[in-house]
């Protein structure tokens, strides 16, 4: 069966935007807080925020802060003030600035929670971190350049865990995820490729290596054909051939079979700042569809990763928050013997947060969605995407 295709689309295109909205605080948000171990940005701001893009406007951000927000810890008070102008501010206690970025924190006895220094994360990484650490759909210029698999023990296709195995070309040490193409993601307006869906069959860590054998003479002629990483090697004693240097790995984990030809994705040490970013509306409004509901399923719901046909040349950043409405429609009625419509008006559905970009395309999780969409097939959606 087909899975429907989920459209967002800028409410401006649609004349539904919605005017620049005042800052206002929720009633009943609490003066203060002490935040605890297991809260997220995103419960905080959706405490105080009826949009949770204001977050940034709440804490006197500026720009270039929302994508390095203030850092918030469990056991740190936060304090709800009001400025000269009765402004809502949100700050860290005992901080001489909003947010308390850079300053001292006092925190009362009993209060603090070690926590490894970590601070609290935006979304709940148990909802993301899979698609962060291993994403779905890689950009085709990563693809077309990334090393392969090309060798293993005893010429078997095949391989498992401890085996030893080549790729084609040296890289930096570490972690590689093996995986392999399924298809290419097709954007539905523009028909350009947008990336590559693949499928992890697991991972390898690199070995070390000696350096290839000795080099053959090379003229200044021959050296200017050699591509990048590539040296001459003696095939035979009258000829020599432009080759690169493998780079031997050690099988560390199987998914599924890892074969031949599978292609590696280098893994950077993990960097607990990149789960941290400030929710905040888009500096540019964004016309945009969904072109993947992951996980296997034709509806989506709250606490579902989408996937959008932009990204970051379009304006799309980490934390950029989208309300989704569901599509007007119009429903077919008979008055005296005529054939009438009435158009049902579009409506907000729930809201996403852009946790993870490239240039092309951008990861999204769904958020405060209401019951009809954990369980009602989405055929189109719009998303209101709020410009500040």
């Amino acid at each position: 069966m087909k899975k429907p295709i989920i459209t967002l689309l800028c409410a401006m295109s649609l004349a539904i935007s919605a005017p620049s909205l005042a800052l206002t605080v929720k009633k009943g948000a609490p003066e203060r807080y002490t935040v605890k171990k297991g809260d997220t940005l995103w419960g905080i701001s959706g405490m105080y925020l009826n949009q949770p893009g204001q977050w940034p406007e709440l804490w006197g951000m500026n720009k270039s802060q929302i994508k390095n927000p203030h850092l918030i810890y469990p056991g740190q008070v936060l304090v709800l003030t009001y400025d000269a102008q009765g402004r809502p501010r949100l700050g860290v206690e005992g901080a001489n600035t909003a947010g308390g970025r850079g300053q001292s924190i006092k925190l009362r006895p009993g209060m603090h929670d070690v926590t490894g220094g970590y601070s609290i994360e935006t979304l709940p990484m148990g909802l993301i971190r899979s698609f962060m650490e291993h994403p779905k759909v890689i950009p085709v210029e990563e693809t077309n350049t990334a090393p392969q698999l090309v060798a293993g023990p005893d010429k078997r296709l095949l391989y498992s865990v401890g085996d030893r195995v080549y790729g084609d070309k040296q890289g930096e040490s570490g972690r590689y995820l093996t995986y392999r193409i399924t298809g290419p993601v097709i954007d539905p307006d523009t028909k350009e490729v947008l990336g590559q869906e693949v499928v992890y069959s697991g991972e390898v860590a690199t070995l070390m290596s000696r350096n290839g054998g000795p080099k053959v003479q090379q003229t200044a002629a021959e050296a200017e054909q050699l591509g990048e990483g590539e040296r001459y090697h003696q095939i035979n004693g009258i000829m020599k051939a432009p080759a690169t240097v493998a780079q031997p790995f050690e099988i560390t984990k199987v998914v599924s079979e890892i074969n031949e030809g599978d292609r590696l994705k280098y893994v950077p040490m993990g960097s607990h700042e990149r789960f941290n970013f400030a929710p905040h509306n888009p500096q540019v409004e964004v016309k945009a569809r969904v072109i993947r509901i992951f996980n296997g399923v034709s509806e989506a719901g709250q606490n579902q990763t989408i996937l959008l046909n932009r990204g970051e040349r379009d304006g799309l950043d980490r934390g950029t928050i989208i309300s989704v409405y569901k599509n007007h429609k119009a429903v077919k009625r008979t008055e005296d013997g005529k054939t009438k419509y009435v158009v049902i008006p579009a409506e907000e559905i729930g809201q996403a947060m852009v946790y993870m970009t490239s240039d092309r395309i951008a990861y999204a999780l769904l958020m405060n969605t209401t019951n009809e969409t954990s369980t009602a097939t989405w055929q189109v959606i719009l998303a209101k995407i709020w410009k500040t």
